[in-house]
């Protein structure tokens, strides 16, 4: 009696599957950063405090951790997320007690860039977190105030 799957259509059913499961992947417990509501228009003068080019200031009460704003030239500020994105939670906010211009989390010793260059500012430097620091969108009215939003 002849088999109901020959051995070359279970080939083909299996490769496929083989091949799928190949490229699926875990980010070693890193769990995905949660989207939190941000909206803030923070006085550059006060708020702020004046933040010169290439430098960045905290700003607390905002997104998960509060804000880091980076001052990237005269009218462009980047804003990111203090949280980790390893552990993304209020208790995991980064801090840079040196300001030397790297952000460390407390909970998993992950380091983020935050230095004067828009391409690695956000960035990680060392993990075991994976995803540079979640940014907002920042814009400057050209006079006083940044407002950040998601």
């Amino acid at each position: 009696m002849r088999s109901i799957i020959s051995k070359s259509n279970l080939s083909f059913f299996l490769i496929p599957i083989l091949i799928l499961t190949l490229f699926v992947r875990c980010d070693d417990n890193e769990t995905p950063f949660p989207n939190v509501s941000v909206y803030a228009n923070l006085s550059l003068d006060t708020q702020l405090k004046n933040v010169l080019v290439g430098d960045y200031v905290e700003v607390d009460n905002y997104g998960i951790g509060g804000l880091i704003i980076f001052r990237a030239d005269n009218n462009d500020f980047m804003a990111f997320d203090r949280a980790c994105t390893y552990e993304a939670s209020h208790s995991c906010i980064l801090t840079d007690d040196d300001h030397d211009g790297i952000f460390a989390c407390p909970c998993c010793e992950s380091q983020f860039w935050m230095v004067n260059s828009v391409d690695i500012a956000g960035t990680v430097y060392q993990g075991p977190a994976n995803y540079p620091l979640k940014q907002y969108n920042c814009y400057f009215n050209g006079v006083n105030t940044v407002t950040v939003t998601n």
